[in-house]
């Protein structure tokens, strides 16, 4: 079972002003972060995957989760240095290819992969549906993608600011719900979905769906 463990987040570089790492780290607000991610992960299920792609691979807490069960991974991030997140999943065994670049024009062919895991990053889109776009355009027919995406509401701008992130408000533009709705149009069918606290749509904490890109 793929999974992040506390162990893995020993060494993670900052590498960004959005990097929010540290908040991994912390006692009880790093195991409510890492049981966001892992809710998605689980969703995938076991055996080995491909050629795999991580969009917002930030610090490389996510790739060094994936890393043991997939032949090929790639990441893009728009705003950590590929470099230190290179270096240190190599210094752990796993041979990553890493850029920096925007989900709105990956820099892939069609066709390349076949997972794409993505969290916490379209809730900053403003043109979430070239997003999606992107994602389904470089996934195999049948690939699976992995979204993760915070609610956004005045409710967790609160709570951000009780954590010590400012500003959120000025950042999370963009609804899980507003997401959801535009699935369909890019050829993403919700295979599962998993919701972190209230287990209800448009009252969790935290969504996630494994989502297969169709295939005509």
């Amino acid at each position: 079972m793929i999974e992040l463990t506390p162990e893995m987040l020993s060494g993670l570089p900052t590498t960004g002003v959005r990097d929010p790492i540290e908040f991994y780290r912390r006692p009880l607000v790093g195991k409510l972060y890492r049981e966001r991610i892992n809710m998605g992960l689980r969703q995938l299920g076991a055996g080995r995957i491909g050629r795999a792609l991580e969009v917002g691979y930030a610090a490389g807490a996510v790739l060094l989760a994936l890393a043991p069960s997939v032949d090929e991974l790639q990441g893009i991030d728009l705003d950590a240095d590929p470099q230190p997140v290179t270096d240190l999943l190599a210094s752990r065994g796993y041979r990553v290819r890493l850029q920096r670049a925007n989900v709105y024009q990956l820099p892939y062919p069609d066709v390349s992969f076949d997972l794409a895991v993505c969290f916490s990053v379209f809730e900053h889109l403003d043109d979430y549906q070239q997003g999606l776009r992107e994602v389904s355009r470089v996934l195999v027919p049948g690939g699976r993608f992995l979204l993760g995406m915070p609610a956004v509401n005045r409710l967790m701008e609160w709570g951000f600011r009780a954590i010590g992130f400012k500003g959120i408000e000025d950042h999370h533009v963009t609804r899980p719900q507003d997401v959801a709705a535009a699935f369909e149009k890019h050829g993403l069918r919700v295979v599962s979905r998993r919701f972190l606290g209230v287990p209800l749509e448009g009252a969790a904490l935290y969504y996630t769906w494994l989502l297969r890109r169709e295939t005509a």
